[in-house]
């Protein structure tokens, strides 16, 4: 269970600072109550499933990728722009995350231009790194140069595939508005690769020897995120890291958590810190839901049909 003690209370000296996400108009008696609730956005490209959720007010921003174009029905650049520029112009003026495709720091400035000019409203998404994964010949600094480049030409970007604190420090320190960490795939990588002798996490982070004469470190992250506690937490954990970190230098780039898989780990990342959610429509779409809701609905309804009769009896 992600431990509530761990969260941090000046987590809130960051927030007041950070703009009002639901402020008060003019004239208006009633103060809202949440001028600064973390944000949701849906995690998808499928207009259908946006439309609602937005009208409803349960989301405020939306973050695609190419996976989620070609489910919208996207099988060319066209199509891209036209789901695109429907989504933003629904949205306006709330974030639309979209995803640069090409992998040189030239074309990615290019298409992130391209992408920019679709509408206000746009949010470049740029991975981090593994560049020289793709091609070793690439840099692998390409993303945070991009991001700089961006920041420079005043465009907004999403540094999306963190995994760690000091890669959500260096998209940061390069300027980006948020940073994505992808906690259920932190999660996902624990489960398939840790040593099952070894400690929890061990995968992620593991230390036996401080000299390292086996060559079998790993700090990919630290002890807190990876080992301490259950795998399953690993990714509310480096929410609540990250958060510390921007909470310890005022840091404004928004944290954005992604890659959930339950609402568990939603209610996780809001103590942690998240200051936005990007959350898959399926899961958005059942955000009311809970079966003590069902029977609790059930009963009043059913209890409600005595006055009914008594209503019905009297304009006989």
């Amino acid at each position: 269970m992600f431990d509530i003690q761990q969260t941090k209370a000046n987590t809130h000296s960051r927030r007041i600072r950070m703009p009002e996400v639901n402020p008060t108009e003019a004239g208006k008696k009633l103060v809202h109550p949440a001028l600064r609730a973390p944000r949701i956005f849906a995690d998808t490209a499928t207009f259908s499933d946006i439309e609602p959720l937005f009208k409803a007010g349960i989301i405020n921003g939306v973050t695609t990728n190419p996976t989620l174009m070609k489910k919208a029905g996207a099988k060319n650049w066209d199509d891209v722009q036209e789901i695109s520029k429907r989504i933003c112009k629904l949205l306006y003026p709330n974030p639309v995350s979209l995803e640069l495709t090409e992998l040189s720091f030239d074309k990615m400035v290019e298409q992130a231009d391209m992408l920019a000019s679709w509408a206000e409203n746009v949010v470049v998404k740029v991975p981090v790194g593994g560049y020289e994964a793709i091609d070793p010949s690439l840099d692998p600094y390409t993303g945070l140069k991009v991001v700089r480049a961006l920041w420079e030409k005043d465009i907004r970007t999403n540094c999306t595939l963190i995994f760690n604190s000091t890669q959500a420090f260096w998209a940061a320190n390069a300027g980006a508005t948020y940073i994505s960490p992808f906690l259920g795939r932190l999660a996902d990588y624990a489960y398939k690769n840790d040593r099952v002798e070894r400690t929890s996490g061990n995968s992620l982070y593991w230390i036996e020897d401080h000299k390292n004469v086996n060559n079998d470190q790993n700090v990919f992250n630290t002890e807190f995120v990876a080992a301490g506690g259950d795998r399953k937490d690993i990714g509310s954990r480096l929410i609540n890291e990250i958060s510390v970190l921007f909470t310890n230098y005022d840091i404004h780039t928004e944290i954005l958590a992604a890659s959930f898989r339950n609402f568990a780990q939603v209610s996780e990342c809001l103590l942690a810190g998240a200051d936005i959610l990007t959350v898959p429509a399926p899961l958005l779409q059942k955000v009311a839901d809970h079966p003590l809701t069902d029977a609790g609905m059930t009963s009043f309804v059913e209890d409600s049909k005595v006055f009914n009769k008594v209503e019905s009896a009297a304009m006989a």
